[in-house]
């Protein structure tokens, strides 16, 4: 398997070495952001009863290497840890629970919240349609892989509740966006954007039943807001000045 990445791994040197030769106007960025979120769920989402839309608070951490193409499109590529709860009351399936906590009793145990703890894998393209010399201002559209660590449970009985290890990708995201940069330093920026899921596809919650059933899909959607910094890692500048 090593040897494999090998030949791969020395093609990509032997291509941004001559990209550096080269001196193109291209420039690697590396971002570290924080991602407050509304995700928006509902309040409960078993099919005999009635139901309403709400909203909670979340809030997470994203890093990215973004690649500047031209002056105005780039791309990135991140990942991110984010603790996405939903306030929602469903029945939590005691005989479906792993053990120690798995109960063969007939109590109805409701949740009061579901926590899922993810790992968004994200890549985005952007595209710069305000490109002055200190502030950019851009769109993006991305596709974001969310990696299941995770479920905490919090219930009407406490002895069920707790983080239940998943450690399963749990569905895919797409997302459109709006955002500004703006230069502190040469290599600095401040960062801020907010993106929308247009699509947040999510599986089903194998532990929450529908009374009838195992598995419930709990689905929700979410508006990110990201605030952070960019650092620049290599240009054509940089490289002149270091120079022999």
């Amino acid at each position: 398997m090593k040897k494999n990445l090998i030949k791969p791994l020395l093609l990509m040197a032997a291509m941004t070495t001559a990209e550096m030769a080269l001196g193109q106007n291209q420039k690697w960025q590396l971002s570290v952001q924080l991602q407050p979120e509304m995700t928006f769920h509902k309040d409960r989402y078993t099919w005999w009863g009635e139901n309403s839309n709400k909203s909670t608070f979340n809030i997470g951490v994203t890093s990215a290497v973004q690649y500047n193409i031209n002056k105005s499109f780039f791309v990135s590529a991140g990942l991110g840890f984010i603790s996405r709860t939903l306030r929602t009351a469903n029945f939590l399936d005691q005989g479906a629970l792993p053990p120690p906590k798995r109960s063969g009793s007939f109590e109805l145990v409701t949740t009061e919240s579901v926590a899922y703890r993810l790992i968004p894998l994200t890549t985005l393209v952007g595209y710069n349609f305000i490109a002055k010399d200190k502030f950019r201002s851009f769109v993006t559209g991305g596709f974001s892989a969310n990696y299941l660590l995770n479920t905490s449970y919090k219930s009407n009985f406490d002895r069920y509740d707790g983080a239940y290890k998943k450690q399963y990708w749990q569905g895919y995201s797409l997302t459109a966006g709006l955002g500004a940069d703006y230069n502190l330093t040469k290599k600095l920026q401040a960062t801020a954007s907010v993106s929308y899921a247009v699509v947040n596809q999510v599986k089903q919650d194998e532990y929450i039943s529908n009374q009838d059933s195992n598995g419930l899909t709990l689905a929700h959607n979410y508006l990110n807001f990201n605030f952070g910094i960019k650092l620049l890692l290599q240009s054509k500048e940089s490289l002149k000045t270091t120079k022999p």
